[in-house]
């Protein structure tokens, strides 16, 4: 308890759940009176600010950036589970600075197009301790993801990462204070079940066999700090920092981590595997991250959270089929069973959002 107390009072943030705000003044960003923000836990390692307008959602033009949305991590995750099938020597280290490289300056111009400050210092010491969290948990939880994909099959291990919001809601209860139903708890111990069933089709190879539940235990982790990611993402919003920071800073964190990496363990980082057709692969993943971040955001301003969260669950439809299509994966009775598992999971706290009854 003590703990948890000390993690509110270092962020100051009340231990009472805000959900709107009548206006917000966020670095020479002002919103419409009429609006209100909140924040959600979804799957695309950033902050998302849903503007949601009290009359006139237009939710056709939301779901269909959603679905762009989805289709562009789709595609990065693909991408990068081919490149590692292609050449094994690239790491997931390899995989995450490229979005640093793709970020950094698409943001930069953007927030200078808005008039949106982004100069690190001239942030209060609290904002400074966030944006630093954030960058360390979300590149952790990156890197964890694209490392585990090397291990596992694309669509298994992205189906296991989805259950982040789960642990988004667990870990906000615990350190802001925020409700945690009891179906909450429930769901993310069943969701336990269902991966473990996803483990249960080992490859043949002893040694591959190894490295899968490695790559299983790296999803799984990357997921929780996710949730860990996500009070750090509510605390800012709390602190009113403008929406663009998070996805700047992320970036600025990644190309900064692949100095330190460089410095210290350069065999970590493969420049050598970067032929014409790895570059590709770098490209479509680091101009996924692009539009993949602005549609998020966009999408967000069209309609409720509740009304475009299940949309960011066909991530897992692309991924499957990757594995059935590109991949030639087959299914076996224990996936098929792990995945209801893991998908009914999902779904219920939905579907309970979406007729009120929580």
């Amino acid at each position: 308890m003590s703990s948890k107390k000390a993690l509110l009072d270092s962020f100051e943030i009340d231990e009472v759940s805000v959900r709107c705000e009548p206006k917000i003044h966020s670095h020479h960003e002002r919103f419409d009176e009429e609006a209100c923000c909140s924040i959600d836990c979804i799957n695309n390692h950033t902050a998302a600010i849903h503007i949601e307008t009290k009359v006139g959602d237009d939710y056709l033009i939301g779901a269909m950036l959603m679905v762009m949305t989805t289709l562009m991590w789709s595609i990065s995750h693909i991408a990068s589970k081919a490149m590692y099938s292609r050449s094994p020597g690239i790491t997931g280290f390899d995989t995450t600075s490229i979005q640093g490289y793709a970020l950094v300056p698409f943001y930069y111009a953007y927030a200078k197009f808005k008039g949106i400050n982004l100069n690190f210092f001239s942030y209060d010491n609290k904002v400074k301790m966030l944006i630093f969290l954030r960058v360390l948990v979300g590149s952790t939880s990156n890197i964890l993801v694209y490392v585990g994909l090397k291990y596992v099959t694309v669509g298994k291990g992205i189906l296991i990462y989805s259950l982040s919001p789960l642990f988004c809601s667990v870990t906000a209860g615990y350190f802001l204070k925020e409700k945690i139903t009891s179906t909450s708890v429930i769901l993310t111990l069943v969701s336990f079940g269902g991966v473990y069933l996803l483990t249960l089709n080992k490859p043949v190879n002893e040694l591959d066999a190894s490295m899968e539940i490695v790559g299983y235990i790296m999803i799984l982790i990357s997921a929780l700090l996710y949730g860990v990611l996500f009070v750090l993402l509510r605390a800012m919003n709390l602190s009113k920092v403008n929406m663009l920071v998070s996805p700047f800073y992320y970036g600025v964190g990644t190309m900064f981590q692949t100095v330190v990496i460089l410095l210290v363990q350069p065999s970590q980082i493969h420049f050598e595997l970067y032929d014409s057709t790895n570059l590709i692969f770098f490209g479509f993943m680091g101009s996924c991250a692009i539009v993949g971040q602005y549609s998020m955001i966009a999408a967000n301003k069209y309609g409720s959270a509740s009304k475009m969260a299940p949309i960011n669950y066909t991530e897992n439809v692309f991924t499957l089929l990757a594995d059935t299509i590109l991949f030639n994966y087959h299914f076996i009775t224990s996936d098929i069973c792990g995945m209801a598992v893991i998908v009914a999971c999902l779904v219920i706290p939905v579907v309970q959002k979406m007729r009120g009854s929580e």
